[in-house]
């Protein structure tokens, strides 16, 4: 203690503020082609963080260390404003501002280092980004296993098209202390969606607040976890664990991410409440940790998304990240196209070359899914698929010093790993597979009474009455309920697990109340043809001709909507014809529980030769393309309700595109490479050509007329135009940083013509257009 208190004195004693209040919350780095496509590739040096107030930080950081606690109350978890200062190789630097809190449940994320404190910090950014990431942690080497083993899995994953976070190891200074290596990783959010090629919807993770109540008060003190029974503490607690909603912000948006949101968390409650029967009844008896959620449940029951989730399992296992699968440390993104949770690496704790697990007390994990077999032969072959070069490549930009070698071995030994793991399912008895099928429970809220009722009998219960449309709370067992009226802020504090009221606890439980009673966006009809399959709405009636390969859609109700879902589309035509009669209410029909904007969609498609007609759609979009892939020869849009073509995340080129009298943006491309040959806009709301967020684009020919704003390019996209014949605009081109996480824009143009206009160029500083000749 005396040790402790002497270097309280010193940390006061000296100056927090290791660089000025006057560098500027940007990067010295000029505005270019070049510089944007480079900047989000640099190696990171350095990342170094000054708190503000750096006394009270200091004070609040040795109060953590010295408490007598085993788990960090929250209370020692707010945030400080902080500068941080980014050095990138080639020198180039990024003064940046934020706030930081301590991060980490248990104190192996705090220590005395030599002359200073090490610890675990959680960070946001409130102004610029480190390559796309305004939100991350830092965590201290080893609290999350083998530091470099965490960058090769998470860097697998993505390779498997699983979402995983960015992950990079990094030289720090924080405050006073001396320089360090930590562990960079994002955190679960749209930016991390996107970066994956995902849609934003939301994002859930196990609600934790009720799960640490028993082992609180447990002191901090020499013997073990196991020694004092937290996990027997815990295995009882965990019973009370339902799920939170981690973007909840959604929800503000419009009222069908409200009811997306509402169901999402509906769902997996359900999967909690399962789990909570299962893992310890009257023949099981595991450790929480030890039995895993049903993927039967996360995926719907649809075999490709259970073989996905089984697969994912596997590669935890194989690298000796059971961590991951503990249901207290989940997290998952709910795929609401595809329509299931699916799930986002974290806390893994790989440890590659170990001899097995440590974070487990068994050798198998239940319940087993009845495909598993196909999913040791899926991982296996993927495995073996990877494109080594590209890994390679990736982890020497996330800070790693591996050879192909280096990384061939950890492969290989994942792959040893996986062979040992499946002899081991394979000598499971047939009687505890038998028992750990998926059946139907009846009343499977009644482990979660009784447990909540022991650890906090004062919680308020909320569900959602889907009969009257309106929110209800309820003490537990369901009893005594009356109605609730929250606001939107209270909604989302409700969603997210932080609702209290008059010192009362609020948690949402939801509007089912059996194990199958899942909530689906809405009730979709499908038709299977050769190479796709569409899935479509009441409203929709679908004709194919055969011989000429041309799709008729037919718009009968307002908002009615069709999607294509994987697959192939060569040589067809697809006709969508939009509801003919008047729309009242515009809001109602932009987007649908599912998150679709667009009336007609194609997603995770690869196409060839496709024409595309569209006429009076009633959506957000009229033709929405998501990780498309291939080349359009026609595409004709006229009299959309908002924007005529969206596109994102997708590979294209378009041959011509006609497009006119789209309310707001007649072309949006987002996230993606685009070629567009001939392009003829008119009558657009906002912009004409709308491009953004890090896409790259190569134009041969556009004409723009009686529009508000001709071409944009911002947020890190790359324009480039050979021929631009524009006119009756209020401004012709611009380029700008509009969202936090990116750059500037760039916009290149050969020859322009702009006739009848306000503005020619609209710029700001974080931005350059390239006007080579006005004709």
């Amino acid at each position: 203690m005396k040790k402790i208190l002497f270097f309280l004195f010193f940390f006061l004693s000296i100056s927090g503020q290791a660089f000025s209040n006057t560098i500027s919350s940007y990067c010295d780095i000029g505005v270019s082609e070049k510089n944007i496509k480079k900047i989000n590739n640099l190696l990171i040096k350095k990342i170094e963080i000054d708190v503000n107030k750096y006394r009270n930080w200091t004070v609040n950081s040795i109060r953590i260390i010295t408490g007598n606690f085993r788990f960090i109350p929250q209370k020692y978890k707010q945030r400080f404003e902080a500068k941080i200062l980014v050095t990138y190789e080639g020198d180039v630097r990024c003064a940046l501002k934020g706030r930081i809190r301590h991060s980490g449940d248990a104190k192996d994320h705090i220590a005395l280092q030599g002359n200073s404190i090490s610890q675990s910090l959680d960070v946001i950014l409130d102004s610029g980004h480190i390559r796309g990431i305004t939100r991350f942690k830092l965590f201290r080497i080893g609290v999350r296993g083998q530091s470099e083993d965490v960058i090769i899995q998470t860097e697998i994953l993505r390779n498997l098209n699983y979402l995983a976070p960015r992950t990079i190891k990094v030289n720090t200074r924080i405050n006073n202390a001396e320089e360090s290596v930590m562990l960079f990783q994002e955190k679960a959010s749209k930016e991390l969606l996107e970066f994956n090629k995902r849609r934003e919807g939301p994002i859930l993770e196990g609600d934790q607040k009720f799960f640490f109540k028993l082992v609180e008060n447990i002191p901090d003190n020499n013997q073990s976890n196991w020694d004092v029974g937290t996990p027997i503490l815990r295995s009882q607690s965990i019973k009370a664990m339902l799920a939170k909603q981690t973007n909840s912000n959604l929800i503000k948006k419009n009222e069908y991410y409200k009811k997306m949101s509402y169901n999402a968390l509906t769902n997996l409650n359900l999967i909690y409440l399962y789990y909570a029967n299962r893992f310890q009844d009257e023949k099981n008896n595991f450790h929480f940790f030890d039995y895993d959620l049903d993927n039967q449940l996360l995926g719907f029951f649809n075999k490709d998304n259970i073989l996905k989730l089984d697969i994912y399992n596997l590669l935890m296992q194989s690298t000796n990240s059971q961590h991951a699968l503990s249901s207290s440390n989940r997290k998952f993104y709910w795929n609401s196209i595809e329509n299931y949770f699916e799930p986002i690496n974290y806390d893994s704790n790989p440890n590659i070359d170990g001899l097995g697990p440590t974070t487990t007390t068994e050798s198998f994990r239940l319940p087993v899914s009845p495909g598993l077999h196909k999913a040791f032969i899926g991982l296996e072959t993927k495995l073996k698929s990877l494109n080594l070069s590209r890994i390679h490549n990736n982890l020497v930009k996330s800070g790693l010093d591996l050879t192909k070698e280096d990384i061939n071995k950890k492969i290989n030994k994942i792959l040893l790993n996986l062979e040992n793991l499946k002899k081991t399912y394979l000598n499971i008895h047939d009687s505890v597979l038998k028992h750990n099928e998926f059946r139907e429970i009846n009343n499977i809220f009644s482990k979660f009474y009784k447990a909540l009722d022991e650890i906090d009998p004062n919680v308020y219960l909320v569900k959602y009455d889907k009969n009257y449309k309106k929110l209800k709370k309820c003490k537990i067992y369901l009893k005594d309920c009356v109605s609730l009226s929250l606001s939107n802020e209270n909604i989302v504090n409700l969603l997210e697990g932080e609702l209290v009221l008059s010192g009362a606890e609020y948690q949402y439980v939801g509007q089912s109340t059996k194990s199958t009673e899942f909530i689906q966006p809405y009730l979709i009809k499908e038709k299977n043809f050769h190479n796709f399959k569409i899935f479509y709405s009441d409203g929709i009636e679908i004709k194919h001709d055969l011989e000429k390969n041309v799709l008729n859609i037919n718009q009968n109700k307002i908002g009615a909507r069709a999607f294509i879902l994987g697959g192939e589309l060569n040589d067809t035509t697809i006709n969508f014809n939009g509801f003919k009669g008047e729309i009242e209410d515009i809001s109602k029909h932009l987007i649908d529980t599912r998150g679709l904007t667009g009336c007609l969609s194609l997603i995770n498609v690869n196409i060839k030769n496709i024409i595309i007609n569209s006429d009076k759609s009633s959506c957000e979009d009229s033709v929405n393309l998501i990780n498309v892939t291939g080349s359009i020869k026609t595409i004709n849009i006229q009299n959309s309700l908002m924007d005529g073509l969206d596109v994102d995340f997708s590979n294209i080129e378009i041959n011509q595109a006609n497009i006119t009298n789209s309310k707001n943006d007649c072309i949006d491309l987002s996230f993606g490479k685009y070629i567009l040959k001939k392009t003829n806009l008119s009558i657009c709301g906002d912009k004409g050509l709308s491009v953004g967020e890090k896409s790259f684009v190569e134009l041969d020919y556009i004409k723009i007329a009686s529009s508000n704003i001709g071409i944009a390019s911002k947020d890190s996209s790359i324009t480039k135009l050979k021929n631009a014949n524009l006119e009756n605009l209020k401004t012709c081109v611009t380029a700008y940083n509009k969202k936090q996480e990116f750059y500037g824009g760039f916009l290149k143009i050969k020859n322009i013509s702009c006739k009848d206009y306000d503005e020619k160029v609209e710029i700001d500083n974080y931005s350059k257009i390239i006007i080579e000749k006005e004709i």
